[in-house]
């Protein structure tokens, strides 16, 4: 029987073969793609104080065995499981001509308390009505978040912007910045206990909605002190440069002075991203703070806005308190 003796080089190749397999089939295998959140934060940040040192606790000995507790703010003891959502259905505005009916969630224990509460307007978008905000989870998210501390307790009004919203008409011609300003601020404040300054009054808006927010936020400054554009659609046909936030975001002097808190967001596949880039990349070049967050997955949609609604409303509410017992009084004149 004749045996064949492989050669050197024939043993070496039969050797290395399992480990060419092996590599063969991790160059095949999927490489995970990573899908982190860009967030880009611009601007000149605020001065934050610093802590001053705290001195070492020592244990002091007393005379009795019963330790003595420092009181605390006792929280309101509100037993409603969730807020309420409260439809104007007649609203008729003067200026636009037809019935701007609108919605408002009010927090929990809202009549118990007898507080005044922090505010925001959220306008929606094109060919949709006030009832967006409630379709993408606004209610549910609020009363979660106000559960479980996450979020604070807000009024939060939801207006149809009706057919003038969709017109690009601006002041002194009939406009629903008029519509805002002049009828819808004084009527939300007439009828609900809210807290009336800029920082406690915010503005934003879904795609058209978040052309107003900006269009009428930035020239109040005075007026709102938080602005949000969720896949706000900014565009040169939409507005004169005075009321363009493109061109406000370029040259409006008076943004150098503000203190204006500012978020935007849109999804990577969302081709308002375009005028959104451009936009912050104005404020950046001025030194102007905001926050543009680009999120890797999501297009110009309600599937995209559900899944960010509760980081809106966190962005909303975020330096506003989370304790009943320190908002003011509805007794009392707003601060």
């Amino acid at each position: 029987m004749h045996i064949k003796i492989p050669s050197l080089a024939q043993l070496a190749f039969l050797l290395i073969l399992p480990l060419l397999a092996a590599c063969e089939a991790m160059s095949l295998a999927p490489i995970p793609t990573q899908t982190p959140q860009v967030v880009v934060v611009t601007g000149v940040p605020t001065n934050t104080p610093i802590p001053s040192p705290t001195p070492p606790f020592t244990r002091t000995p007393v005379a009795t065995p019963t330790p003595i507790s420092s009181p605390t703010p006792t929280p309101y003891p509100c037993t409603e499981e969730g807020g309420q959502m409260i439809p104007f259905d007649d609203f008729q505005s003067a200026v636009a001509g037809e019935n701007l009916r609108y919605r408002v969630y009010i927090p929990p224990c809202y009549l118990e308390t007898q507080k005044r509460f922090p505010y925001v307007i959220l306008l929606h978008g094109m060919n949709s009505n006030e009832l967006q905000w409630d379709e993408i989870g606004l209610d549910e998210a609020l009363d979660q978040g106000i559960r479980l501390g996450s979020l604070p307790p807000m009024i939060v009004v939801m207006p149809y912007t009706g057919r003038i919203g969709n017109d690009n008409t601006f002041p002194p011609e009939p406009s629903y910045e008029t519509v805002i300003m002049d009828e819808l601020l004084p009527a939300i404040e007439r009828d609900f206990c809210t807290w009336n300054d800029r920082d406690h009054r915010a503005l934003g808006g879904i795609s058209r909605g978040g052309f107003w927010a900006y269009s009428v936020g930035l020239r109040y400054p005075d007026v709102f002190g938080i602005l949000g554009g969720h896949s706000a659609t900014f565009d040169r046909d939409h507005a004169p440069p005075e009321f363009n936030p493109l061109d406000l975001a370029l040259n409006a002097a008076f943004l150098d002075d503000t203190s204006m808190r500012m978020y935007l967001d849109n999804g990577a596949s969302d081709p308002a991203g375009t005028n959104l880039q451009l936009f912050s990349s104005r404020l950046s070049s001025r030194g102007i703070a905001h926050t543009y967050v680009i999120n890797p997955v999501g297009g110009h949609d309600e599937d995209y806005w559900t899944q960010h609604v509760e980081e809106y409303l966190s962005f909303y509410g975020r330096d506003w308190t989370r304790n009943m017992n320190e908002l003011p009084s509805c007794l009392e004149p707003s601060p």
